[in-house]
C-alpha cells in the first residue's frame, strides 16, 4: 500500500459521530419529545373537555324539552276548575290507596333537588263535566247525570262536591237509552259498598259534578342515585309505576311554581309572584287549597347537567371548579350528593314554561 493509499484509508476510518454529539443529539431528541408530548397532553385535555362538554350539552338539552315538553300539557282535561287541589279518595282491588290530589303539577323537595310531578288526562274526547241530577248514598253503584255525552266503559271518572272530599271510580256501565252510569265492583276501582272512598255519612248529592278523566296520566321527573333523569310514569290500568332513564349526568333540577296573587279583576295570569312551594296566593289564609292551585300560571325550572370526564386535578391534588346557579334558586346548588363534584364542568339550562291550560281555564 502506498503512502497516498495509506493516508486516504485513515481519513475514511475516522469518519462518524463522537461520544459527545451522540449525547447531545439525546438530549436535543428527549427536549423536543417532552415538548410534543407536553402538546400533546394538553391538547387531548382540551379535547376531552370540548368532547365532554358537548355530551352535557346534549343531555341537558334533552331533558329541559322532555319536562318543557310535557309541563305545557299539565292539567289537561281537568275540566273543571272547581275541584282543582281537591283530595281525591281512591281504593284498588279493596285497598285503600293514598289519596290523590287534583294538582295538574307538584313540586316535591327531595336530596338532589326537586321532583317535577305533572298530572293529565288522556282522554282524546273533551266534554264538561257531567251533573248528578240524583242523591248518591255511599253504597249505591250507579249515578244519574244530565248527561254521558263522551263518556265509555272503562273511564276514570271524579265525583266532586264543594267542601267535600273528591272519589275517583271507574264507569264499569252506561246502559242504553239511559242517562246513568254504572261502577260497579268487577272494576279493581270500585271497591264493594264504596268502602271508605265516599264521603260520610251521604256521599254525593244532587247538583254535584262527575269530572271524565278517561285515564290518568301521572309523570314525575326526578334524579336517581346514579346521576340520571329518571322519567316516572304511572299506569292507572294496572295502578303501578315505572322508572325510565333519559338523559345521563344531571346533577340537579330546581322549579318554582309562577303565581299571580292579584285580587278581583286585577287577576289576568300575569305572574307576580315565585314560589318553591305552594302559597296563600288567593289571600283566603289557607295554603293549597282550590283558591291557590287555579292561581297557577307558570312553572320555571333549572336544570344542571354536567362533563362527565373528570378535570385535572390542580398539582396538590385539588379542584376548584364552581357552580353558579340562577339567581331565582338561591344563587347556590346543592352538591353534596356528588363525589368530587369540584372536578367536573357544568352547563346549566333554565326555562320558564306557561301552563296553557291553566291560563285558558281563565
Amino acid at each position: 500500500m502506498t503512502p497516498r493509499n495509506l493516508k486516504i484509508f485513515t481519513q475514511c476510518g475516522q469518519q462518524g459521530f463522537s461520544l459527545v454529539e451522540i449525547m447531545v443529539g439525546m438530549a436535543i431528541a428527549l427536549i423536543s419529545t417532552l415538548i410534543v408530548m407536553q402538546v400533546f397532553a394538553t391538547f387531548e385535555g382540551q379535547k376531552r373537555t370540548t368532547t365532554g362538554g358537548a355530551d352535557a350539552q346534549t343531555n341537558g338539552a334533552i331533558a329541559l324539552f322532555t319536562i318543557e315538553r310535557d309541563l305545557r300539557m299539565a292539567g289537561y282535561g281537568f275540566n273543571s276548575a272547581n275541584a282543582l287541589g281537591c283530595k281525591v279518595n281512591r281504593a284498588f282491588n279493596g285497598a285503600s290507596l293514598t289519596p290523590l290530589t287534583l294538582d295538574p303539577v307538584l313540586i316535591s323537595n327531595a336530596a338532589s333537588g326537586d321532583v317535577i310531578t305533572i298530572t293529565v288526562s288522556n282522554k282524546t274526547g273533551w266534554s264538561i263535566p257531567a251533573t248528578i241530577t240524583t242523591d248518591h248514598p255511599p253504597t249505591a253503584t250507579n249515578f244519574f247525570l244530565n248527561s254521558t255525552l263522551g263518556m265509555t266503559s272503562g273511564d276514570l271518572v271524579i265525583a266532586f262536591e264543594p267542601n267535600k272530599d273528591c272519589t275517583l271510580l271507574e264507569i264499569t256501565d252506561i246502559p242504553s237509552g239511559t242517562t246513568q252510569i254504572h261502577h260497579q265492583s268487577t272494576s279493581p276501582w270500585n271497591p264493594p259498598d264504596g268502602q271508605n272512598i265516599f264521603p260520610q255519612p251521604d256521599g254525593y248529592r244532587s247538583g254535584a259534578s262527575l269530572i271524565n278523566l278517561g285515564t290518568i296520566e301521572n309523570r314525575a321527573y326526578k334524579l336517581d342515585a346514579n346521576l340520571n333523569l329518571v322519567f316516572a310514569e304511572y299506569d292507572s290500568l294496572t295502578n303501578a309505576s315505572t322508572d325510565q332513564p333519559i338523559a345521563p349526568d344531571i346533577v340537579n333540577l330546581q322549579a318554582q311554581y309562577g303565581f299571580d296573587t292579584r285580587a278581583g279583576a286585577q287577576a289576568d295570569a300575569r305572574i307576580d309572584a315565585w314560589g318553591d312551594e305552594l302559597i296563600d296566593a288567593d289571600g283566603s289564609g289557607i295554603i293549597g287549597d282550590n283558591g291557590d292551585i287555579t292561581r297557577i300560571f307558570a312553572v320555571r325550572f333549572a336544570v344542571l347537567a354536567r362533563n362527565g370526564i373528570k378535570e385535572k386535578p390542580l398539582p396538590d391534588g385539588s379542584c376548584n371548579i364552581t357552580v353558579a346557579a340562577p339567581s331565582w334558586s338561591g344563587g347556590t346548588f346543592s352538591m353534596s350528593h356528588v363525589a368530587d363534584w369540584q372536578c367536573y364542568r357544568y352547563k346549566i339550562f333554565e326555562t320558564v314554561v306557561p301552563l296553557r291550560n291553566m291560563i285558558w281555564k281563565q
